[in-house]
This record gives C-alpha cells, sequence and structure tokens, in this order.
C-alpha cells in the first residue's frame, strides 16, 4: 500500500510527491513495538487485577406482559378505529410506556424499601436504600411486543431475586389502586350527563324539522335538482328558437326593402326586330358580292366603289333603325312581395311570443332556484344537528359500556389485583454471574490493543529523528547515497537483564574458583580489553553511488574534485563514512587522495611513525608495485604553514592536519592554496568538525564542488538537518546527497519478505 501527498520542496518552488508505503508504517510500527507492548501488557494487568477485585454480581430478571384489557380498552375503544385509534398515546407501545412509569416511580420504590428496612429506619437511611434500589434496578421497555423487562443485580443471587419479588408485588397492589379508585362513580356521572345533552339534542332536531316543513330533505332537494334542471333546458331550448328567429326576421325585413310592389308582366318588338335582320342579311349579300368583284377588279374600278357605298348605306340604315326600335310593355301587381310580407308578419308573432315565455321561463328558473338553496341550507342545519346528535349517541354508549367494564374491573382488582397485566416470567435466583472475568479480559484486550496504536500515535508524531531512508528524502528532499545496515542491539532493558544474569553467574561461581585464586601469586592480571566487533566492509555498490553523485556534481571538466562531509554531531558516525569513501576514490584515482583533517584532532589515524608514515585503520590490503614506497605529499611553503602532510603506509592517501592555532584562509588565498592541491590530487576529501560545535564547515562549503551531509538514524534531529542544509545552500554550497549511518532494519525478516 502507498499513500502520495504532495509538498513543497525545501530546495525550490516545484512540488515533489511524497510516497508513505507500508514499509514506513511498518518501520514506525517495529520501532515502537516495546513501547506498545509495555501498554498493552499494563492495560491487561489492569484487566486481570480488576476481574480478580470485583466481587461478583447476580443479575435477576423478570418479565411484565400488558395486555389491551380494562382502562386501557376503555380509552381505546373499539368503533373500527382499531387498537389505539381512539385516544393518542396509547397507539402500540403506549401502554407500556404508561406501565413502566408506574414501576419506576419513586414511591413505589419507596415503599419497597421501607418493607425491607421497617419503619423504624431514618429518612437518611430509607434515602440511601432508595438510591442504591433504583442504582441496581434497570427497566427495558420492548414496545414491538408490548413486554416489559425487570433486571436488579446484587452480590446475593437469592436477596435480589426477592427484591423483584417484592416490587412486582407491591407494583400490582399500588396500579389497582390507580386505575380503579374513584372510577365507577365518575364514569356513570359523565354518562348521565351526556344522557340529558342526548335528549335536548333530540328535541331541537324534531323542532327544526317541523319549523321547516322537512320530511326527507335529500328527496326533496333531488327533486329540486330535477326541477331545476328541466326549466333550464327548456329556457336554452326557447333562448335558441328566439335567436333563429329574430335572426331570421332582420334578413327577411332585408330582403323586403329590395323587393318592388308591382313589375313588368310583357315587352313585345317583333316587327323592328324583323326589319333589322332583313337589312343584316342585305348587307350580308353586298359585302359577298364585293368580295367577287375585289378579285375580279382593281380596288379603284367603279364596279367596287359602287358597293362599297351601298354597304355604307345599309350600314346607317342599321344604326338608325336600332336607335328608333319602340317595344309594347305590360305592368302588374308583384306575388313575390306579397308573400314575404305574409312571412315577416308570421315571424314577429313568433318572435313576440318567444320573448314572453322567455320572461316566464326565468322567473320560474329564479323561484325554483331560491327554494333549491333554502333546501341546501335547511339540509346543512340538519345534518349538523344530526351529527350533534350523533356524536352525543356514541359518547354516551361508550361511558354506558366504560361504566360496565369499570365495575369488572373493580371485581377483578378486588380479586385478583391485576386487570391488564401478565406475569411471563417470575425472578428466580439467578445461577450465573453477570460480570464474568472473562468480559473484563476481552476488555482489557481489546483496551490495550487501542492503548498501544494511540502510544505508538503519540511516540511518532512526537519524534523529530529519522528512521529510513524514505524519510531523509521526504523531508530534506535530497537522495541518500549511503545508507548501510547496521547491526541490531537488544532494548535498554533486555541488555540490562542480560548484565544482571551474568553478575548472578559470576557469584555463583566465585566460591568454587576462591581456593585456585588463594594458591596463585598475588599479582593482579590487566584486564583484558573488551572484544571489538569485526569492520563491516561497505560494499562498492553503495559508495559507487556517492562517487557517480559527487563525480556529476563536480563535471566531466574538471581534472581534481573537492569532497565535503558535514554533519552535525560527533557521534553520526560519519568517520567511517570517509574511510570507505577515501577507500573507494583510491581505487578509482591515478593520483594520490589527500585528505584535508580540519579538526585539529589527530585521533583518527593514530601519530606518525619515526618514518613520518601514518597506519591506514582497519585492513590492509596489498600494495601494489608502485605504491611500495611512500607517496610524497605534493606541498608547498603556502600549504605547509597551515597543514602538515603525512602519507599514508602501504596506500596512495595523503593526511593534511590543521596545525594547531591555524585558519583555514577564505577568498583568493583559499582558492589559490585549493587550486594548487587539486593540481597535485584528483580528489580531496575534507574532514570538517561537526556543525554543532564549529561554523568552520559551513565556510568551508563553498570550496567543495560536492558536500554530503551526514545523518545518524534515530539521533539526528529533523529540525537541526534542515538547518544545516539551510545554512549549507546559503553560503554556496552545492550538496549533492545525505549519508545516513547506523540504520537499522525494524521488520523482521519474516514480515519483510511479504513487502
Amino acid at each position: 500500500m502507498i499513500v502520495s501527498l504532495q509538498t513543497k520542496s525545501t530546495s525550490g518552488n516545484n512540488l515533489s510527491p511524497l510516497r508513505f508505503s507500508m514499509r514506513d508504517f511498518l518501520n514506525t510500527a517495529f520501532y515502537y513495538r516495546w513501547t506498545a507492548a509495555a501498554a498493552l501488557a499494563v492495560t491487561v494487568v489492569l484487566g486481570c487485577l480488576l476481574a480478580i477485585l470485583i466481587p461478583p454480581s447476580y443479575r435477576a430478571e423478570a418479565r411484565l406482559l400488558t395486555l389491551y384489557a380494562g382502562y386501557y380498552n376503555m380509552q381505546v375503544g373499539q368503533t373500527g378505529a382499531g387498537l389505539g385509534g381512539g385516544l393518542p398515546g396509547l397507539e402500540t407501545g403506549g401502554i407500556v410506556s404508561v406501565e413502566s412509569q408506574i414501576l419506576a416511580s419513586p414511591e413505589l420504590h419507596r415503599a419497597v424499601v421501607q418493607e425491607e428496612l421497617g419503619p423504624t429506619a431514618s429518612k437518611e437511611a430509607l434515602d440511601r436504600a432508595v438510591r442504591r434500589l433504583e442504582s441496581r434496578l434497570s427497566i427495558e421497555k420492548v414496545e414491538t411486543a408490548n413486554v416489559i423487562q425487570l433486571f436488579y443485580s446484587d452480590s446475593d443471587p437469592v436477596k435480589a431475586a426477592k427484591i423483584l419479588d417484592r416490587l412486582i408485588d407491591h407494583y400490582f397492589r399500588q396500579r389497582a389502586g390507580v386505575f380503579t379508585e374513584g372510577r365507577v362513580s365518575f364514569l356513570v356521572q359523565q354518562r348521565d350527563r351526556v344522557r340529558a345533552q342526548l335528549d335536548k339534542a333530540n328535541a331541537q332536531l324534531m323542532a327544526f324539522q317541523r319549523s321547516r316543513d322537512v320530511v326527507d330533505v335529500d328527496a326533496q332537494i333531488a327533486s329540486a335538482v330535477a326541477l331545476n334542471a328541466l326549466l333550464k333546458q327548456r329556457g336554452m331550448e326557447n333562448e335558441a328558437s328566439l335567436a333563429q328567429d329574430k335572426s331570421a326576421l332582420e334578413k327577411l325585413k332585408a330582403e323586403a326593402k329590395s323587393v318592388p310592389a308591382t313589375i313588368d308582366l310583357y315587352e313585345d318588338n317583333t316587327e323592328a326586330a324583323h326589319a333589322i335582320g332583313t337589312m343584316q342579311l342585305t348587307l350580308l349579300q353586298l359585302q359577298s358580292r364585293r368580295a367577287d368583284l375585289a378579285a375580279r377588279y382593281l380596288p379603284e374600278s367603279p364596279f367596287v366603289k359602287q358597293i362599297d357605298d351601298q354597304i355604307a348605306d345599309v350600314e346607317k340604315e342599321i344604326a338608325k333603325q336600332k336607335s328608333e326600335v319602340v317595344s309594347a310593355v305590360r305592368r302588374g301587381r308583384n306575388s313575390y312581395y306579397d308573400t314575404v310580407q305574409d312571412r315577416i308578419t308570421r315571424l314577429s308573432a313568433d318572435v313576440a311570443g318567444q320573448e314572453e315565455r322567455k320572461q316566464t321561463l326565468d322567473d320560474q328558473i329564479k323561484e325554483a332556484d331560491d327554494h333549491f338553496q333554502s333546501l341546501i341550507t335547511t339540509a346543512n342545519q340538519l345534518h349538523r344537528l344530526e351529527i350533534d346528535r350523533d356524536l352525543l349517541a356514541d359518547s354516551f354508549k361508550g361511558f354506558s359500556r366504560e361504566v360496565e367494564q369499570a365495575r369488572i374491573q373493580q371485581n377483578q382488582a378486588d380479586t385478583s389485583s391485576s386487570t391488564n397485566v401478565r406475569i411471563i416470567q417470575a425472578p428466580v435466583p439467578p445461577t450465573q454471574r453477570s460480570n464474568p472475568p472473562i468480559l473484563f479480559l476481552a476488555a482489557a484486550l481489546v483496551a490495550g490493543i487501542m492503548v498501544a496504536g494511540i502510544s505508538m500515535l503519540v511516540r511518532s508524531s512526537l519524534r523529530e529523528t529519522f528512521l529510513s531512508p524514505e524519510e531523509v528524502e521526504r523531508l530534506l528532499a535530497l537522495p541518500v547515497l549511503f545508507a548501510p545496515l547496521h547491526s541490531a542491539e537488544a532494548p535498554q532493558v533486555v541488555r540490562e537483564i542480560g548484565q544482571t544474569l551474568r553478575q548472578m553467574q559470576a557469584q555463583l561461581l566465585a566460591p568454587s574458583e576462591a581456593a585456585p585464586a588463594e594458591a596463585a601469586p598475588a599479582e593482579a592480571a590487566p584486564p583484558e580489553p573488551p572484544p571489538q566487533p569485526p569492520q563491516r566492509r561497505m560494499p562498492r555498490t553503495e559508495m559507487g553511488r556517492m562517487v557517480a553523485a559527487i563525480n556529476g556534481a563536480a563535471g566531466a571538466d574538471k581534472s581534481s574534485r573537492v569532497v565535503m562531509l558535514l554533519s552535525s554531531r560527533d557521534d553520526d558516525g560519519l568517520d567511517t563514512v570517509a574511510k570507505a569513501l577515501v577507500e573507494e576514490l583510491e581505487r578509482r584515482s591515478t593520483r594520490p587522495v589527500l585528505i584535508l583533517d580540519l579538526t585539529e584532532k589527530g585521533d583518527l589515524y593514530g601519530q606518525p611513525d619515526h618514518d613520518r608514515l601514518l597506519t591506514w585503520p582497519g585492513e590492509a590490503g596489498p600494495a601494489p608495485s608502485w605504491r611500495g614506497a611512500a607517496v610524497r605529499p605534493a606541498s608547498s611553503a603556502e600549504a605547509e604553514t597551515m597543514f602538515t602532510f603525512h602519507p599514508v603506509e602501504n596506500r596512495y592517501i595523503v593526511v593534511g592536519s590543521l596545525k594547531p592555532g591555524a585558519i583555514l584562509p577564505s577568498g583568493r588565498q583559499s582558492a589559490g592554496l585549493f587550486d594548487l592541491l587539486r593540481s597535485k590530487h584528483e580528489y580531496i576529501v575534507m574532514r570538517v568538525p561537526p556543525v554543532g560545535r564549529s561554523f568552520a564547515g559551513i565556510e568551508a562549503a563553498i570550496l567543495a564542488d560536492a558536500t554530503v551531509l551526514g545523518v545518524r538514524a534515530e539521533a539526528t534531529r529533523k529540525p537541526v538537518a534542515l538547518q544545516m542544509k539551510a545554512q549549507v545552500n546559503d553560503t554556496g554550497g552545492r550538496i549533492v546527497g545525505v549519508a545516513m549511518t547506523y540504520r537499522r532494519s525494524y521488520i523482521p525478516a519474516y514480515v519483510y519478505r511479504f513487502l
């Protein structure tokens, strides 16, 4: 599982993803495993102590079943509304709440305690006993089944059952008095009062019917509705006929205006027409003849001109006859005019009759509407009176039924003291504890797991040190170039226990070895030094990554590279890293590797021998033929004023130690000094004091091509590492990565194989 977040890099403004893997969570879990184990053990031990020290408790139980009978049936009613439909609050489950209130009554509890303590008990003792009873008594409602569960806890099982039995006995006696006392007389009074109101309502209903002459108001309303509908239908038919006749009358009157009373009966012009026809026939003959002559003669010939003159004379005569035609005309009476006038007279009479009928129908409809509205008002008043009468009748029936049921309930209460509550589980002495020890152990185990998790969370939130390379890369935004695994050590508690066992074993063996010790000469032998763990040789692949980062930071154009290892504490283990780095650089270099020691302490390589040679700590590898002799240090007068150079025996390494009181120059002097050293050495490794002790390492960061920060797992604090990085960046140094020392693997192998 990997959780990715976004965070701002400390070396820039770009966002780099934070990836939390399952390994990070397991590292934290196994790192604080002793804290979690201690929290879990303490919680489980406390749970065991509680299971042993807390006295046993027994819980007696009883169950009561509540039924709809007696008082509840009188309140609910059986009018078809169903159970709970008559009285609000008595729906399903409401009866259980009512009975639970009686069981939880302080007066009931006081009566139970009073019977147990006796009449001589003081008020203070009685109050304490009531509070103790209420704290141990539990009342639970099962509303879906109308069941009440009673529980009482006590160290004595017999006493717990007796207390419940006594409580139920007092409960039945108290509720019998609550539900039956004075109820019959009250219900009889209510019934008589409702009966008087019912008689008065019946008298008012009869008087109203006589005054309004109402026998069957629904039938009368139906008849009035039918009459009203018939009158309205006839009125609509009359209005339609009236509109039709009016429209026909107006149209006839409009047409009669254009019909004359007299018209022309006969007109004769036969003789004039015959003469005109004869002349037109003659004209046709002349035109035919002219066409024949024009075909044979020229148009200017006399024959043609003569025919043309005859044709013109005939045309003039025809025109003259047409203008002087005389016709004989005969006029008489127009029969259509008389027919139209007859129809107008009939339609006018019909319109007058329909208008009178319309007025009569309107009066009848208005009278029928008034009678219909009067019947509706009367019916509404009559229905209200009937509703009031019916409600009073239902109330009278209900009160009568309640009186009978109250009398029956009172008789039952006098005999059995129970009307609608039944005991379905009597209290018996319990045989099993209500607080078994296994319950405390399980609760302690669950609480212990939660406390262990919380303690791990708190400690991890308060921790400011690094556990894994992933944490270093996430916080510093720098690659981890070197992070070898360190051998795991036992916790401090385990080491102390082992040391104590060894001391006890030595004390037991001391008497048996005393006699030989007395015979031996009393000469104190020097104490043997403790065995030193074998030096672990760093893998070349890990050093190779750091060397590649150094070469990449310095660039390929430089013939010499200056490396500085910087840490914040003396015990960060950076000297071991520097030793492994120098060995790897010596293997890769063709010129001597120079170590500049600015710490003013010569404790790392010891004192030179009489040949001014230093001995390389650890294993001495075979020296090649060209390294048989000691390497001469490439020094100058300026360098020797500040440093003392010593070659290393059988190594291609030179160590330059800062002389006491000497100060590394800055600016041009430092640049000139390092240019001289670069010309003689391919790699220069600077050993500087920790940042917590001196600021010389921060000032020298600008002289180095690559700076490697040293971080010790579980020791270097995160704010210190961030501040050290910021200081190096502010001085102009270039950080290529981080060397993490004393890193351990907290995840066991059988768990780590699954990651």
